[in-house]
């Protein structure tokens, strides 16, 4: 017996110090686990990085928009998502309902972790043996969607936790929920409620109602599995009429089918989609798609309702009729139509410069353009930008238009429409038939000017050195001045003239001789008293005409490459613009672009002041702060006296010299025209005392055969058939004669015209000459006859024809790629 109570005791014994040792073990393996465990959160937290909760508005993205001049939102700036912030109190009390009764029942109950459903969770995991169940927070997923991104791990769900409670402490339940509401996604590319609202019902989010707003709470869960919507391929058996459109990007190797392309083309006849847009289907860019009710989201949708009636959101009453109202899928604009993309790329391009002066990084420059929630008000008028994509679809007025083996139009257009008295530009032109971001634009693209450029390179330059529109010079062909190059016109020629003359018929020949004079003293002995001038400074006139090319915008001018041009972007030794082919026929190396053409007209139209083209006029931040606002920085180019006096001259050209056909009743137009060599590209430049437009036309530098099967004049009627409809309702109203500016008689012209008080017309003596030319050949002594200024002539601009052999001199650089 005592033996067996022993046994027992000795039992007893073992298993107690088993039990303890079990139990022991036990608690140092939790105490082991939780202190890696605890090391592991802790490191984890130390490597979170620092937030400032704060400032969470900062985190969120919201896509900038563009609107024209009147506050008319012209396009939202979609880079991958589109996203709108909208405040609490615009969010319908049944949306946010809607939000709480499904994600997270106990919001305004507990802090950052809801304990309780993380332990409920928990249990039906484990009896289920899913992880069906979460128990994510608003504020856990609002964390997430600020901070940490949507990668799965257990790092990321311990960061959410710790930002969770950073975001309790500072922010109260009403600013998490609307941050969470203007954070989450919602499918297609669509972040935040009010985007939502006009993504999928074409209206703002205050106006969803509580069957919609129950519809949007379910997407955010699974958002392509509960998208309102799917996406499915137009059939030719669809009611196009009726179909929800919607234009998708493609990749490269996409090819639309012959079918598609009919839909498309029947889709632009009913309206359903631009010109521009029918390009890009055209060009393999978009395909057309049907969006299809999505009948899982309304099951979602039902689950919602239902929770809310549980939860005491909604009555029974309001719960049925919701659940049996019907969900019309109205997929909202995010670009204004019949408006290309030209347009606003030149305002981002604008936007950028602007960030990057006020500090912003490369990086950021990018984001904050497109994510930044800009305000961008842009300088578009768009009624006229409208108006002249419309004058250039139409192809009657492009002679010789042809499709090339790209699909795109041949000639080409490049036009742009400013105000220049403020530089806003109210309208662009990159191209025509021709649509999709990042497309050659026109609008910017240097090309030769020909006979364009006269006014803003030798006679204003001129006309600042001195010159008088009354000077007088020998129109006819030269063949002793340049070694190597004998400089033409291509019409007749008016022999002894006047400049007012040498501009109105475009001459070649005055040009030259009238940009040798600058920087010379016009009075000298030598200069009055022979057929050409012989004491001049060619090198120094052609580099006050670079000079002042440069100060009027003129970017792409080609330099000497010289110590003294070491701060200039082009220079070459050997091929550059210091030449009078360049800067008096237009024959420039790389050109100048029609946007930096129109820039460079403003100081004719505004009384000698240079207005930079611009397209951006304000831009403010997200919080209603102006962080931009334009300012004048007009600088001037000119006297008022000679711009008003130049500008007399370009009238002329325009009521009966060369460029006649952009004339129209009942406003005063100053213009000119130019016709490069073949003619490969032909031009009309003009202005009105309200707008000044530039007409550019040729064929892209990639096509293989250049020449035109046109004349300057076609520029011309275009550039009048886009300005008459814009001056229909203006005021009549005269270019104003400066206080400055006298009308008298000049003495040997035979007859009165414009100067500046107190000057004097220039080589009137030799009107009165009948002497030979200095070659004393036959034809030139008949060519040295004196001719009347009213001499008809034809006009090199009405050529198609190059006249200009031009060689290299001693000390010029000649191109023979541009005439007038």
């Amino acid at each position: 017996m005592k033996k067996t109570q022993k046994h027992r005791k000795k039992s007893s014994f073992y298993f107690s110090s088993f039990f303890k040792i079990l139990i022991l073990t036990i608690i140092m393996a939790i105490v082991l686990v939780g202190t890696i465990f605890g090391t592991y959160v802790l490191a984890v937290l130390q490597d979170a990085p620092k937030i400032d909760p704060e400032n969470y508005r900062s985190q969120i993205n919201e896509t900038s928009k563009v609107y024209s001049d009147n506050g008319q939102l012209i396009q939202t700036l979609v880079l991958n998502e589109f996203s709108e912030y909208v405040t609490l109190d615009k969010i319908p009390q049944n949306l946010q309902n809607a939000v709480i009764a499904v994600e997270d029942e106990r919001f305004y109950k507990h802090s950052a972790v809801d304990f309780k459903r993380v332990i409920g969770a928990f249990v039906y995991n484990l009896r289920t043996g899913t992880l069906g169940q979460g128990a994510s927070t608003i504020t856990m997923q609002l964390a997430k969607n600020l901070y940490t991104g949507s990668q799965k791990s257990v790092e990321r769900k311990l960061t959410d936790v710790y930002y969770a409670y950073a975001l309790e402490s500072v922010l109260s339940k009403e600013q998490i929920l609307e941050a969470y509401l203007n954070s989450a996604g919602f499918s297609k590319g669509t972040v935040g409620v009010q985007a939502a609202a006009k993504t999928f019902f074409n209206k703002d989010v205050s106006e969803l109602s509580l069957a919609e707003s129950a519809l949007v709470a379910g997407i955010t869960n699974r958002p392509e599995k509960y998208s309102p919507y799917n996406s499915e391929y137009i059939t030719a058996e669809d009611n196009l009429e009726n179909i929800q459109l919607v234009l998708t990007p493609v990749s490269e190797e996409f090819v639309n089918s012959e079918e598609t392309l009919q839909i498309a083309e029947n889709l632009h006849e009913l309206g359903k989609i631009d010109s521009f847009e029918l390009s890009q289907i055209q060009q393999n860019q978009l395909t057309p798609v049907k969006a299809v009710f999505n009948p899982t989201s309304k099951e979602r949708q039902e689950l919602i309702l239902d929770l809310m009636l549980k939860q005491k959101y909604i009555t029974k009453e309001e719960h049925d009729e919701a659940v049996n109202a019907p969900i019309e899928i109205n997929l909202g604009e995010r670009k204004e139509k019949g408006i290309s993309s030209f347009y606003v790329d030149m305002v981002k391009e604008e936007v950028k410069d602007i960030l990057k002066d006020l500090g912003y990084t490369e990086e950021d420059v990018e984001k904050k353009l497109y994510t930044g929630g800009l305000e961008i008000h842009s300088s578009m008028n768009v009624e006229i930008q409208k108006h002249m994509e419309e004058t250039v679809s139409n192809t009657s007025l492009f002679p010789g238009t042809y499709t090339n083996d790209k699909g795109i139009l041949q000639p080409q257009i490049g036009s742009v429409l400013m105000d220049p008295h403020t530089g806003e530009v109210k309208g662009l032109i990159g191209g025509r038939g021709i649509a999709g971001a990042s497309m050659l634009n026109r609008a910017t693209d240097p090309r030769q000017p020909g006979s364009s450029i006269k006014p803003i390179s030798v006679y204003m330059t001129a006309f600042e050195d001195g010159a008088t529109i009354a000077d007088v010079y020998k129109d006819s062909p030269i063949t002793t001045l340049y070694p190597k190059w004998n400089p033409k016109n291509v019409g007749s020629y008016m022999g002894w003239t006047t400049i007012r003359n040498l501009i109105k018929r475009s001459s070649n020949v005055g040009a030259i001789l009238v940009a040798r004079d600058i920087g010379s003293d016009r009075d000298a002995a030598a200069n009055k008293n022979n057929t050409y001038s012989k004491e001049v400074d060619e090198e120094k006139a052609m580099e006050m005409i670079m000079e002042n090319l440069e100060n009027i915008g003129v970017s792409t001018l080609v330099w000497p490459d010289t110590p003294e041009n070491e701060d200039k972007t082009y220079k070459d030794s050997k091929s550059n613009d210091a030449n009078t082919s360049s800067l008096a026929l237009g024959g420039m190396t790389r050109g100048i672009s029609p946007l930096e053409m129109a820039g460079a007209y403003t100081p004719l139209a505004n009384e000698g002041i240079y207005q930079k083209p611009t397209f951006v006029n304000k831009i403010i931040s997200p919080m209603g702060d102006t962080i931009y606002e334009k300012k004048d920085e007009g600088k001037e180019a000119m006297s008022k006296e000679n711009a008003f006096i130049l500008t007399t001259a370009l009238e002329d050209v325009v009521k009966s010299g060369t460029g006649t056909a952009a004339n129209f009743p009942n406003m005063p137009i100053a213009g000119k025209t130019g016709t490069t060599t073949g003619p490969k590209e032909v031009w009309f430049v003009g202005y009105t005392p309200y707008y000044v437009c530039s007409v550019f036309i040729g064929k892209d530098k990639t096509e293989e055969r250049q020449i035109l099967n046109t004349s300057s004049s076609t520029p011309a009627r275009i550039w009048k058939e886009i300005m008459r409809p814009i001056h229909e309702d203006l005021e009549d109203k005269e270019f104003e004669q400066p206080d400055g500016v006298v009308k008298k008689y000049a003495k040997g012209t035979g007859r009165s015209d414009y100067f500046v008080e107190g000057t004097e017309p220039h080589f009137t003596n030799k009107l009165y000459w009948n002497a030979p030319s200095e070659s004393s050949t036959k034809k030139d002594s008949k060519d040295d006859k004196d001719k009347s200024s009213d001499n008809k002539s034809k006009s090199s601009d009405d050529k198609s024809k190059d006249s200009t052999k031009s060689s290299k001199s001693d000390n010029s650089n000649y191109r023979t790629n541009s005439i007038n």
